[in-house]
């Protein structure tokens, strides 16, 4: 029988998350931006209307004029135009202030005299904006109307957008944040979950097993062998009984104690350098470290991570040769632990994503190894573990790092 070969391809969730976001994202601008539009659209209409009125008052005090040069069309202009709601200042042809109303901070019965430079201060502002509409008789010029198209009103209206937009931007910010703890909390309660549930499930088989072995161990005294089975099988299982240990852990209040962590590096770095032959694959796994580095950390997690981000290393590195160098240093109140690979690398735009659960590069992957490291490292040991450079083709340098006090 011809057997045929299924290639499955696997969509990122992440990927398809982003691009939602994204969606929404540019959709909010779009939003935002022609509301903004509107509202300028309206202003301007209401500022043409205000230009129209004005000319309508000049116009107005302009007739009487024309009727009779001599009219006191002071007291024309303060009766006429004194309902009017935008800043306007009537002055005469040298551009002294006569009347005035709606000036902020010039009340109209005060004495021209004691408000005639800040009159003026204010015509300056208005003339820059609106060119000053001259009362003409014949072809003299009797006076000036300056006005401002800027009413209260319209002020407020400008105001109005940004206001909405301050309004919508907490609600939206409280929003975010608020779904995000939920889904956190979600999050967090499913890694418990797994955990315990996983911690539960191998419990028991374990002790099983590890009875049978100590009964092979009695029955096979003397064959050397038989023996090195038993013990590497025996080496195994304790390895598994670490496992359950640590995922019993989650979620549960974690023993934090100051320790030296080189020889949780050692043990872990050596548990691969003996299986790495099996992969039929020559990769090195170098150790650059101190004699001690005392840390405050929960040995069985802190283990697991080390063992992740190695793990993660030896999957990166698609040659037959390459290496992975375990470094460490203490600068100030931080330890830092650097694990270089000769890896394929990581892109720029990817650093981050790496250590989101589902994210994976690998064609069977689930994506929780980093994701896993990062949460014990910052919810248990308050570090921080970030790629510190990464080129394609080139490698990796994942660091964590750990407080010294």
């Amino acid at each position: 029988m011809r057997q045929t070969t299924q290639t499955i391809r696997i969509r990122n969730p992440y990927r398809f998350t982003v691009n939602i976001k994204s969606g929404l994202f540019i959709l909010a601008i779009v939003i935002i931006f022609a509301f903004l539009v509107y509202t300028q659209y309206i202003v301007e209409r209401l500022r043409e209307d205000s230009r129209h009125i004005a000319k309508i008052y000049t116009q107005m005090i302009a007739r009487i004029g024309l009727e009779d040069a001599n009219a006191e069309y002071n007291f024309v202009f303060d009766e006429i135009i004194k309902r009017i709601d935008f800043p306007i200042v009537n002055t005469d042809p040298d551009g002294e202030p006569v009347s005035w109303r709606n000036i902020e901070g010039v009340p109209s019965d005060r004495n021209v005299r004691d408000v005639a430079e800040q009159l003026k201060a204010v015509i300056r502002e208005m003339d820059a904006d609106n060119e000053p509409i001259p009362i003409l008789y014949e072809t003299t010029v009797l006076g000036y109307i300056h006005y401002d198209t800027d009413t209260s009103i319209i002020r407020e209206i400008e105001w109005l957008p940004v206001i909405q937009l301050a309004i919508i931007g907490a609600f939206i910010l409280i929003g975010y944040i608020g779904f995000s703890n939920i889904k956190r909390s979600e999050q967090r309660m499913i890694w418990i979950g797994m955990a315990k549930e996983t911690a539960h499930q191998m419990a028991t088989p374990i002790s099983s097993l590890m009875g049978w072995i100590e009964l092979l161990r009695q029955e096979s005294e003397g064959r050397d062998k038989t023996m090195k089975i038993l013990n590497e099988s025996e080496d195994d299982l304790k390895r598994l009984d670490k496992i359950v240990t640590r995922f019993s852990q989650i979620g549960s209040t974690t023993d934090i104690k100051r320790q030296d962590i080189v020889p949780l590096i050692r043990d872990t770095a050596q548990y691969f350098r003996k299986r790495l032959p099996q992969a039929a694959r020559t990769i090195t796994i170098e150790e650059q470290l101190p004699d001690t580095l005392p840390a405050a950390v929960n040995p069985q997690l802190f283990a697991w991570v080390i063992e992740n981000v190695i793990k993660n290393a030896i999957d990166a590195i698609e040659n037959k040769d390459g290496f992975i160098k375990i470094s460490a240093a203490v600068s100030g109140k931080w330890l830092s632990i650097d694990v270089q690979d000769s890896g394929r690398g990581i892109e720029l735009k990817n650093r981050d994503n790496v250590f989101r659960p589902g994210y994976s590069t690998k064609k069977r992957g689930w994506g929780l190894g980093l994701s896993l490291a990062r949460r014990i490292i910052e919810d248990y040991h308050h570090g921080k573990i970030f790629v510190r450079e990464s080129r394609p083709g080139e490698g990796t340098t994942m660091r964590i790092q750990l407080k010294t006090v």
